[in-house]
């Protein structure tokens, strides 16, 4: 991926960018000045006032050109990057260098030359400063009429140090910007991929939440479709003994209760299993017939005929109590052992399974135990939803109970209750 540099020109000229402009320019003008002065005077001093006259013409020429140089220098970062900011840059370093006036100018302009992280330049203004100092001390000792042999040996060194410094502080504030944009993307690359993660998390509840909506709407419409030939028949017991009290007068009084017990009997069922249907409330278009007391029987017989070890107990309630009962309990405890039954074969294959029905006060209690699968080692491949086990809880508080599940060390367990 490609940074911008961080030496480019600002996008937008603002009166915050024109007022550093403007500081940059004042600072160098008044440095450079300062310098200028320190070194008029220090030669004045030295030569009493009255120093050579190519001395006199350097001193006005470092005036006359380091003006510009330190005027020009703030202006110039508005100056877009590439190779006329580069060499601009390079011949403000190396001719402010000449002079005391247009040293800080120059400065800053080595700064900027550093920060445009570039080997040949830094290299090209490094060469060109080293002959520069050369030159000047050459054409200072022929000013001064001095000799001095071991000082221009050293001079070369000396000007590549001085000139490095502000290289290296262009260097290192570039690093530094280009590393703190970096820490800025990646900060706002983060913020979004967790804002994305936080999407992606809420859409998945929704879809899980939904997925569990549909299951129990579904055991809602098999309960009303199972209700729906009960409440038949017992809307059909109702009219046929209210019929026979309307025509039937040689009936004895022992009889005309016995009918009218058995209405009011089969009303109280039919109206249970209504206020069940209602709850319910969905379409009846496809309506099975309502399974029988047998049905859990039946359900142990064909899991043994697939080959899986299933055992059923009763204990303190009989098919014919249960099947005396509300023929919706009946269904109830059916669709549950079927579904639990199911549930082991997938996760436990070849396990045993052990299924009681227990009538405890006034709750039937349906409780199913299988061990768990072998360890991790052996392949076992049984996707699972947990929507049986939910359409469990769903069918048994329907019918106003509940169903909880318990994974034990080595077993698994499902324990669903319905009022008896």
């Amino acid at each position: 991926m490609a940074y911008p540099h961080p030496d480019d020109a600002p996008s937008s000229r603002s009166s915050r960018e024109w007022a550093i402009a403007a500081a940059q320019t004042i600072v160098c003008l008044v440095l450079g000045i300062a310098l200028w002065f320190i070194s008029t005077g220090l030669t004045l001093t030295e030569y009493q006032n009255a120093p050579p006259l190519a001395l006199r013409t350097f001193t006005l020429g470092e005036l006359v050109v380091g003006l510009p140089i330190a005027l020009v220098i703030g202006p110039l970062r508005f100056l877009r990057p590439g190779r006329l900011h580069t060499v601009l840059h390079i011949a403000l370093a190396v001719v402010g260098s000449a002079g005391t006036l247009g040293l800080p100018a120059a400065t800053l302009a080595l700064v900027r030359i550093g920060r445009r992280r570039q080997l040949a330049p830094d290299a090209v203004v490094l060469a060109l400063l080293c002959a520069l100092g050369v030159a000047l001390a050459a054409l200072d000792h022929a000013m001064r009429s001095t000799a001095g042999t071991r000082v221009d040996a050293l001079l070369p060194i000396v000007v590549m140090a001085l000139a490095a410094i502000p290289l290296l502080v262009g260097h290192t504030l570039a690093t530094r910007q280009i590393l703190v944009a970096s820490l800025g993307r990646q900060a706002v690359a983060a913020q979004k991929a967790r804002e994305a993660a936080e999407r992606e998390a809420g859409a998945l509840r929704r879809e899980r939440d939904a997925e569990i909506e549909r299951v129990r709407a579904e055991e809602r419409a098999a309960l009303a479709r199972d209700m729906h030939d009960s409440i038949s028949h017992q809307l059909a017991t109702i009219a046929m003994h209210a019929g026979a009290l309307t025509y039937r007068e040689d009936l004895s009084p022992a009889q005309v209760r016995s009918a009218a017990g058995t209405v009011r009997d089969a009303a109280q069922v039919a109206n249970q299993e209504l206020k069940e249907v209602l709850l319910a409330l969905r379409s009846t278009e496809g309506a099975v017939p309502l399974p029988t007391a047998p049905t859990l029987d039946e359900i142990v017989d064909l899991a043994r005929e697939s080959g899986q070890d299933v055992t059923l107990t009763w204990d303190g309630v009989t098919p014919a109590e249960l099947a005396a009962r509300s023929r919706g309990t009946v269904v109830a405890m059916a669709r549950i052992l079927s579904e639990a039954v199911a549930n082991a074969a997938k996760h436990s294959p070849g396990a045993p399974v052990a299924a009681s029905l227990t009538r405890t006060g006034h709750r039937l209690v349906l409780h199913v135990r299988n061990p768990l699968p072998g360890p991790p080692e052996e392949p076992h491949d049984a996707p699972s939803t947990g929507h049986g086990l939910i359409g469990i809880q769903e069918r048994a508080r329907l019918r106003g109970g509940d169903a909880t599940t318990r994974r034990e060390q080595d077993s698994f367990e499902m324990e669903a209750w319905v009022p008896w």
